[in-house]
């Protein structure tokens, strides 16, 4: 009978081992250090080794809160793995198609606000404000009408926590892509410094109100404005109308260019016009326009 009794608390010391690992290891696994993951990992640092070392009714209390805390670190860990792979589709822009995120010429008729809100609008994104609080910034968007990829979607949101604590725990980038007519797909996206020689980034502030004030002025002037205005300066510099099937169009928080003997920093609309059928040895490129949120024009280079 005390041999049975033994084997049973070495069955039962087991299973609470086996659980702690479980619940150290799903929030190893999160996407990023948050507060959540740390908060996890000190509960149940702390109540497995009280539990340890307690004996009679506090060790039985320390074990099911142990367990419940486990059990809440599964479970967030699963809802996160579930967000970022079955994130909610972006818009219908135009026509809808299976297979296809965005097409031309639908895509002229976007509103980056408008797409913007859909992303924060979904659980995922959310779920990333209740892991990372502190205001959230559009850093990028890419709107791409490519046939071998059926189109594609990409929102880069930096994010900069408000308080000192999580501030100290650095800025941290998320992007929602999808492409292929497919749901979002969410990944961390790397931080770089002035300090990578390869692809130096501007340290420049996150400022909320300088990129929604961007965004504001681009729709009421529309793509489709800024597309025309692109054409308009090809023709008058080729004589020719470019013959178009395909368009990237992408907005950046933070450009710099010196034009003309000006130099501009600041929110940058980009247009790259393609031809399909161009089997040029350059690709398919036919332009690049760079633009100022009020229509500006930085500069167009002629590329077919």
């Amino acid at each position: 009978m005390a041999a049975k009794d033994s084997n049973c608390a070495i069955g039962k010391n087991l299973f609470m081992i086996i659980m702690t690992v479980l619940g150290l290891f799903s929030a190893t696994i999160f996407l990023n250090i948050f507060w959540i993951k740390i908060v996890i990992i000190i509960l149940i640092a702390i109540i497995s080794i009280s539990w340890l070392v307690s004996h009679g009714l506090l060790r039985r209390t320390l074990k099911y809160t142990l367990l419940a805390v486990v059990i809440f670190s599964l479970s967030f860990s699963a809802l996160e793995h579930y967000a970022v792979w079955h994130a909610e589709y972006p818009p219908t822009f135009g026509v809808s198609q299976s297979g296809v995120t965005i097409s031309y010429p639908y895509i002229l008729d976007v509103s980056l606000i408008e797409a913007a809100q859909s992303v924060k609008n979904t659980l995922t994104f959310r779920l990333f404000m209740l892991e990372h609080p502190g205001e959230t910034i559009i850093e990028h968007i890419t709107l791409d009408t490519v046939d071998y990829m059926g189109g594609r979607i990409e929102f880069i949101l930096a994010q900069q926590s408000s308080s000192g604590f999580f501030n100290a725990m650095g800025r941290g980038s998320v992007s929602f892509s999808a492409s292929n007519g497919e749901a979002y797909y969410v990944y961390d996206v790397p931080v770089l410094s002035l300090d990578d020689d390869t692809f130096p980034v501007p340290q420049m502030p996150l400022q909320q109100q300088t990129s929604n004030n961007a965004l504001r002025q681009i729709d009421n002037l529309g793509l489709q404005w800024y597309y025309d205005r692109a054409i308009e300066v090809y023709q008058n510099k080729t004589g020719i109308i470019p013959e178009i099937t395909e368009l990237n169009i992408s907005f950046s928080r933070y450009g710099s260019f010196g034009f003309d003997g000006m130099t501009y920093e600041g929110p940058v609309l980009a247009i790259l016009g393609s031809d399909a059928h161009n089997n040029s040895p350059f690709g398919r490129s036919v332009f690049f326009a760079s633009f100022q949120p009020d229509g500006t024009l930085n500069f167009i280079n002629i590329l077919k």
